[in-house]
């Protein structure tokens, strides 16, 4: 039988261990075998994440397996560790973000590697990330203009007249005398306006925002008490609607009627008996008083 070329070359076939070659001599990609090591050992993965570095590793002259090439943000036998101006972030490097006022001096690693603080801040700014002004200046660290506090101080005017040796006449002494003190008052007062100035807009800032606060307070405290009266009149007319409507305006009585036809009618005289209701008529007679009186019997035969 004819044998196929293959079987004939002495090549291996379905290599197993993570090897290949010819004679599964070679280690797959990614993957490596410890020095020294027997041909017939198994191949181990290499100690590089795909994440961080191309994957693949060698072997270095002490033994030890390196990755052969890191990701830009990664650094480190393994590509496990981050480089200058990156931080971890969860198993992440990210850069660092010093909101541009990141010392150079301290270039490449201008924060730190695990929390992302920034080591040391320029351009008199603060913050974990340099986001904000230092203390006793003023502006916008995101824009660089972050600018000291100037405080106005008066200046101090030392500068004296000397008196002459002449005797000049009292009218010229006293001239001059009011010159410089009005000089010096002068000059007193320009260089403390601006202070002053300072310090009344500061005041007024000040007291319009207090008086401010107080009124929103006060117009809280007039809704509250509006509110409480409007529902304390609802209430009250609420409560006078239900008495009255419950109130009765008349009481009827019902009683148990114990009178029967028949007996109501046998008390009833006899109404054939015409002349005994007339004569009971005419037996009364209302007296000049507007009082009903019995007449006697006789007066009903009179002619």
């Amino acid at each position: 039988p004819l044998v196929p070329p293959l079987f004939l070359s002495g090549i291996c076939l379905n290599c197993q261990g993570n090897t290949k070659g010819p004679g599964c001599e070679e280690c797959k990609y990614n993957f490596y075998r410890r020095p020294g090591a027997a041909l017939t050992e198994v191949c181990v993965p290499c100690p590089c994440s795909s994440v961080t570095s191309s994957g693949s590793c060698h072997i270095d002259p002490s033994g030890q397996s390196v990755c052969d090439q890191c990701k830009p943000e990664y650094q480190g036998p393994h590509c496990d560790q981050c480089r200058g101006g990156f931080y971890n972030a969860d198993s992440i490097c990210l850069p660092c973000n010093c909101s541009g006022n990141a010392d150079p001096g301290t270039s490449p690693r201008i924060c730190n590697p695990e929390t992302g603080h920034c080591l040391s801040c320029v351009n008199n700014t603060s913050g974990k990330h340099c986001e904000r002004c230092a203390e006793g200046y003023v502006g916008s660290a995101i824009i660089h203009s972050c600018k000291a506090i100037v405080t106005p101080t008066p200046e101090q005017n030392t500068t004296t007249t000397a008196p002459t040796t002449t005797t000049p006449s009292s009218g010229h002494t006293m001239t001059s005398i009011s010159n410089a003190t009005t000089t010096q008052l002068t000059t007193t007062a320009s260089s403390t306006t601006p202070g002053l100035l300072a310090n009344t807009t500061a005041a007024i800032s000040e007291v319009s925002w207090t008086q401010f606060n107080v009124i929103v307070l006060a117009v809280i405290i007039v809704a509250v008490v509006v509110l409480m009266g409007v529902a304390g009149g609802v209430y009250t007319y609420r409560e006078y609607r239900n008495r009255k409507l419950n109130a009765p305006f008349w009481t009827i009585e019902l009683k148990e009627d114990n009178i029967s036809i028949s007996s109501y009618h046998d008390s009833l005289p006899n109404m054939g008996d015409v002349s005994g209701l007339l004569e009971e008529e005419a037996s009364m007679e209302v007296s000049p008083n507007s009082q009903l009186a019995l007449s006697s019997p006789i007066n009903m035969y009179k002619a």
